[in-house]
């Protein structure tokens, strides 16, 4: 009995691929995605996919690889998205103007979205139209803020070259603290500065949960070194932060390690291209040959660092077991 089942399983298994190999590519996307489910068919429909799409980049199924491509294509029209909402986890709008995407009217549709990345300006653009068509406005940074208390399991959030200032951080920070469960946020190559990273602050409390955090190619400096440095004294989440690309210059860069020599969670940082000096590679080097220090990846590259500051740091990476970025230490 159960040789016959088991054979009639398998020749089913066979006449069900037999069909959905037959099935034309041409029929309707959002009746295909709500009705077929065999891997193979998905993987026939990314094939023709002109970006190339891979299977470990996009999701773990083919049709999830799909479905989360085409949501990011289709997004002047949202009919039919609760049809295969299951199957989105993340999305990505690059090189769209941002107020065409329906962010929060899309977020609310999907309950299993963990990842949201948003690109404005690109490059090759004549400056002025790339502002224009290209970066984050006020109603938009509503709509984020709107759209980041609807998907309880949301955990990234990347929105890169958008021109967000302080004052549209500000907006969208009412949405990360009410969300309360991003652990990986990317807002580089915007125009923060000191004020703004003193609101992004709030996320690295004593019960932040946030592991990640990139502010890089903005315009932060000492000040905002300062606060940095206060709320790592406190937090124990962080483990990964990237400022390359501002002006902390000596002093900021000082504020910003004072908060590591204690205790610290931090196991990779890119303090790259910040006009730092002597002062910061001697704290530096006092992290890390502290016991409490856990860094492990350490990028200080185009700085202005002598060669005895670097004879310094690198006798203390030794001991400290420290890979070192692009800069050799």
């Amino acid at each position: 009995m159960v040789n016959q089942l088991l054979s009639l399983k398998y020749r089913t298994g066979r006449l069900l691929r037999h069909l959905t190999g037959n099935i034309s590519l041409e029929i309707d996307t959002l009746k295909a995605l709500t009705h077929v489910f065999d891997d193979e068919y998905w993987k026939r429909r990314c094939d023709e996919l002109s970006c190339g799409v891979c299977l470990h980049q996009w999701g773990l199924t083919w049709k999830q690889c799909f479905a989360e491509h085409f949501i990011c294509q289709g997004t002047q029209s949202l009919l039919g998205v609760k049809d295969f909402q299951d199957y989105i986890f993340s999305f990505s709008f690059k090189a769209l103007g941002l107020s065409a995407v329906k962010l929060n009217s899309l977020c609310s549709m999907l309950p299993n979205l963990t990842r949201v990345e948003l690109s404005g300006v690109q490059s090759g653009l004549p400056t002025e139209y790339a502002l224009k068509h290209f970066s984050l406005k006020l109603a938009d940074a509503r709509s984020v803020a709107s759209a980041l208390s609807n998907p309880q399991c949301l955990a990234t959030l990347i929105i890169q070259s958008s021109s967000i200032n302080d004052d549209l951080l500000r907006v969208l920070m009412n949405g990360l603290v009410t969300n309360g469960g991003v652990t990986h946020l990317d807002l580089s190559h915007n125009e923060i500065t000191d004020h703004g990273v003193r609101l992004i602050c709030s996320l690295l409390g004593e019960h932040g949960v946030l592991a990640y955090l990139a502010l890089a190619d903005n315009l932060i400096q000492r000040e905002g070194g300062r606060y940095l440095g206060k709320a790592l004294c406190a937090n124990q989440s962080l483990v990964a932060l990237n400022l390359r690309l501002n002006r902390l210059k000596d002093a900021g860069g000082e504020h910003l390690l004072d908060g590591l020599l204690e205790k610290s969670s931090l196991t990779a940082i890119n303090l790259a291209a910040n006009f730092l000096g002597s002062v910061t590679a001697l704290t530096l080097s006092r992290i890390l040959l502290g016991d409490s220090s856990h860094l492990r990846e350490l990028d200080l590259s185009s700085n202005e660092l002598s060669n005895r500051d670097m004879e310094v740091l690198q006798e203390a990476a030794r001991s400290s077991l420290v890979t070192s970025g692009s800069q050799d230490l």
